[in-house]
C-alpha cells in the first residue's frame, strides 16, 4: 500500500500529534489542588475532550467510565482516517483498556457491580461464568476468549490477535511489530491497564512512541504510536484526578 493511501491519515495525525498537551500545561495543573478547579482548567485546555462530562462528585468508577468511553471514541475516529484494511487492526487499540477487566471475567471471578455500569463491559458482566463466556464469544473479542490461557497476560493474548488482523504487507508490518513488542514489556502493559506509570517510566515510554511516530509516517504505526502517546496522556490525567478525588491532595512529586 502506497504513501498516498495514508496520506489523508498523516495530515490528521500530525495535526492531532501538535494538540497534545505540553509540560507546560502539566505543571500548571499540578499546582492546582481542588479538584473541581482542575476539572475547570483542564475544560480550557486541549484536555477539554476528555474532561467535558465530568463533575467533582462523581463517583471514581463514574470518572473511569467515562474516560474509557472516550479513550474507545478517539481510537474509533483515529482507525476511521485509514485505508479500509487497516481500520480493525488499529481499532482493536480501544480494548487495551478492557483487557484487566476481561481477564477478571474469564477468570471466573465475579463481577464487581462497576462493571455493570460501562456499557461496553456489562454484557460481559451478566449472568453465570457460562453466560458470561458466552457474551465475549460473541463478541469481536471473541479472539481474547478462545486464546485465554490463566497463565499468560491477556495482553499478549491481545497482541496475537492482533497481528492475525493485520492485512499482509512486509513493508508496514515491521514498525507495528516493533510497537507489539514494546507492549509485551512490563511497562509497556500500562497501555492495557496492567500497572500504572509515572515519572521515568512514563518519559521513556513516551520517547519510544515519538520516535515511532517520527520513524513510520504514512505507516499504520504512526497511528498505533500517536494512540500509545493520547493513552499515556489520559492515564496520567486520570491520575491526577482520582488522586484529588479519592486523597483531596497532589502527590504529584517526580510524576
Amino acid at each position: 500500500m502506497s504513501d498516498a493511501a495514508f496520506a489523508y491519515a498523516q495530515a490528521r495525525l500530525q495535526a492531532r500529534h501538535g494538540q497534545r498537551p505540553d509540560e507546560r500545561l502539566w505543571r500548571r495543573l499540578q499546582g492546582i489542588g481542588e479538584l473541581s478547579h482542575y476539572l475547570q482548567v483542564a475544560r480550557r485546555s486541549v484536555l477539554q475532550r476528555w474532561v467535558a462530562g465530568l463533575q467533582p462528585r462523581q463517583s471514581s468508577h463514574a470518572i473511569e467510565v467515562s474516560l474509557r468511553r472516550q479513550l474507545r471514541i478517539y481510537v474509533d475516529e483515529v482507525a476511521g482516517w485509514l485505508p479500509e484494511p487497516w481500520r480493525a487492526p488499529i481499532g482493536w487499540a480501544k480494548r487495551l483498556p478492557d483487557l484487566p477487566a476481561i481477564q477478571h471475567l474469564l477468570s471466573e471471578a465475579a463481577a464487581p457491580a462497576w462493571m455493570n455500569a460501562d456499557p461496553v463491559l456489562a454484557p460481559f458482566a451478566a449472568g453465570t461464568f457460562a453466560e458470561r463466556r458466552k457474551a465475549v464469544l460473541d463478541s469481536e473479542c471473541a479472539c481474547l476468549a478462545q486464546h485465554w490461557n490463566p497463565s499468560v497476560p491477556l495482553y499478549q493474548t491481545w497482541l496475537q490477535c492482533w497481528e492475525q488482523m493485520w492485512p499482509h504487507s512486509p513493508r508496514l508490518a515491521p514498525g507495528l511489530r516493533r510497537l507489539g513488542a514494546l507492549h509485551a514489556t512490563p511497562v509497556g502493559a500500562a497501555l492495557a491497564g496492567v500497572t500504572d506509570v509515572g515519572g521515568q517510566q512514563r518519559a521513556a515510554l513516551q520517547a519510544q512512541y515519538e520516535r515511532a511516530f517520527r520513524r513510520c509516517p504514512f505507516q499504520p504505526a504512526a497511528a498505533f504510536a500517536h494512540l500509545g502517546l493520547v493513552a499515556l496522556d489520559v492515564q496520567r490525567l486520570r491520575g491526577a484526578i482520582l488522586r484529588r478525588l479519592l486523597f483531596g491532595e497532589t502527590p504529584e512529586a517526580g510524576s
